[in-house]
């Protein structure tokens, strides 16, 4: 039985005749010592010299006495081994799952562009519709327990590890049913058109396929191997590109451009599988599912699951409350600004991924380098976030020209607003990973309940006067609220200090403020061509980072290096 054999796998021969090889007293004694174990071996459990042990734990009990034996010869390691976490494995992590972003974020730009040019405005405003109620249903789908159930895989006991995760991939799998049948409810009880139905019940297997796909990604994250999910998700963002060219050429109706995105989350899932089958994340799961875990999840995850849920709702709620209370052109047009919106979201999951595991890994004893660890991914988001803000800014409208037609340039300024309201909510997420690590996320929820009060309550007043311009606006000025709840939150909660570096981030704020508005006067006075624009602005942000004393010495190279 090899280390990543399941438990429940475990050769009785084996254990028999290492028991009888070594005795009750032998070198591995100590096994018995552990406070796990010794129980099992109270008299109040014991019935005429026999031991009545359950099968759960009598399961446990054989992996540990088979792992002393093929992991531990010289009889020195009385616990499981812990992988290895460390700020070299994360940063490879970040560079790998960043690259692989970016990637997928391309050939997604080059999905939805065809699709924006090929499909009638009414049918894209249809498609967007669709995967913007699919993604507020991660609602339902996450409900926050993988943030919680990380902390549980980092632990590194792998007996332990082995149920949770088959308990974990189990709740996962139930929820995206349970998913999928909300979406698909709600489109039929509100009346939507039979295409739009239809194309929900297609879509809509997204999520059966991602809720437990996601679980995978969560036992790689565990153990700061991303490099299997990346590529998986890369390879399945390809398969999708070209089913979607295929689906063009073939019969360009909103039924059949749905599915591409299907066949995306199946080539993951299936290269995700065999990579946890080769043991890439850690011990494999158990064969049978220990359901009475599902409870503990849940509980322990309410909090956070109702704030992961009003956050989601609040990222949502505009694309819904704009198609009900406009048209189906104004969702298409407002939507295409979150897609470079959603491309710094990647970019925030790319860093703050890696950093979670580390300070959960480092929280409550190692509290100096926790604190390091978070100043340093804060000043390295603001950064991120103000470049990102300096390139698209100034060039936004000949971006969306030229990427999906001259009609889509009037959601120019819209599409700013969202890119500036996504660089903040880089270091929401930050935030709430802080509050995570540190089991203080109970406040969250009602940080976010009042968030989406605010937004639904802005896109009300907004919506009807400048249409999906207002929805944009809302959602900047809720984004712009809620960092600076969350890290007051963070303050006042969390033991160790000066965790925020407010000094460095408003440093770097100001810099890409006014790099942005240079690059944007210079560009109108002189037209230069925004190519060009884009390039320079940010490159005059990271210049500005490395040689400006405003990152407490580290400079770019040293923020980069950090991680």
């Amino acid at each position: 039985m090899g280390r990543h054999s399941r438990p429940d796998e475990v050769d009785d021969g084996e254990v028999v005749g290492f028991l009888s090889d070594v005795g009750p007293s032998g070198r591995h004694a100590k096994i018995w010592d552990s406070p796990s174990l010794a129980g099992y071996a109270h008299p109040s459990m014991t019935n005429t010299g026999q031991l009545h042990i359950d099968l759960v734990a009598e399961t446990v009990l054989m992996e540990r006495i088979v792992a002393k034996v093929h992991e531990d010869r010289d009889g020195t390691l009385h616990e499981p081994r812990t992988p290895e976490l460390d700020g070299r494995a994360a940063r490879r992590n970040t560079v790998v799952m960043l690259a692989s972003r970016l990637a997928i974020a391309s050939m997604g730009w080059a999905g939805s562009m065809i699709l924006a040019r090929v499909l009638a405005p009414d049918d894209f405003g249809k498609f967007s519709f669709v995967f913007g109620l699919l993604g507020l249903l991660s609602v339902v789908t996450d409900l926050g327990v993988g943030r919680v159930v990380l902390a549980k895989l980092v632990e590194c006991n792998p007996w332990e590890v082995s149920y949770v995760t088959t308990a974990f991939i189990a709740l996962r799998g139930l929820l995206g049913l349970l998913g999928y049948g909300l979406a698909v409810g709600y489109v039929v009880l509100l009346g939507y058109s039979s295409d739009v139905v239809w194309a929900t019940v297609v879509a809509g297997l997204v999520v059966v396929v991602a809720t437990p796909s996601n679980a995978l990604s969560v036992m790689y994250q565990s153990r700061l191997r991303m490099a299997s999910v990346a590529a998986a998700e890369t390879l399945g963002q390809l398969a999708q590109l070209l089913c979607t060219i295929a689906a063009v050429l073939w019969h360009p109706v909103l039924l059949v451009v749905v599915a591409p995105a299907v066949i995306n989350e199946v080539v993951a899932a299936v290269l995700k599988v065999r990579g946890v089958r080769a043991g890439k994340a850690g011990p494999l799961p158990a064969a049978r599912a220990q359901l009475w875990r599902w409870r503990e999840m849940l509980i322990e995850a309410v909090p956070l699951s109702i704030g992961f849920a009003l956050l989601t709702i609040l990222s949502k709620v505009d694309v819904l409350m704009l198609g009900r209370m406009d048209t189906f052109d104004s969702v298409g047009l407002y939507t295409v600004g979150y897609k470079f919106a959603d491309l710094l979201s990647m970019v925030a999951s790319t860093v703050v991924g890696p950093v979670t595991t580390l300070l959960v890994a480092t929280w409550p004893a190692q509290s100096e380098q926790f604190r390091q660890r978070t100043r340093e991914a804060a000043m390295l988001l603001a950064v991120l976030g103000a470049a990102a803000t300096a390139a698209f800014w100034p060039t936004a409208d000949g971006v969306l020209t030229l990427l999906y037609g001259d009609r889509f340039a009037e959601a120019a300024d819209a599409s700013r607003m969202l890119v500036a309201g996504s660089a903040l909510s880089m270091l929401t997420e930050l935030g709430l990973m802080v509050l995570i690590a540190t089991g203080r996320h109970r406040v969250y929820p009602w940080v976010a309940l009042a968030a989406l009060v605010a937004n639904v309550g802005l896109n009300l007043v907004l919506i009807p006067r400048m249409s999906f311009d207002g929805a944009a606006l809302a959602t900047l000025l809720t984004e712009a609220v809620i960092v600076v709840a969350i890290w007051v939150v963070v303050a006042r909660t969390v033991e160790v200090g000066r965790l925020f570096p407010f000094a460095q981030a408003s440093a770097i704020a100001m810099l890409g403020v006014a790099v942005t508005v240079w690059a944007s006067l210079l560009a109108d006075r002189f037209d230069v061509p925004w190519p060009i624009t884009a390039v320079i602005a940010p490159l005059c942000v990271f210049a500005g980072v490395h040689f400006l004393p405003i990152t407490g010495g580290l400079g770019l190279v040293g923020l980069v290096k950090s991680r």
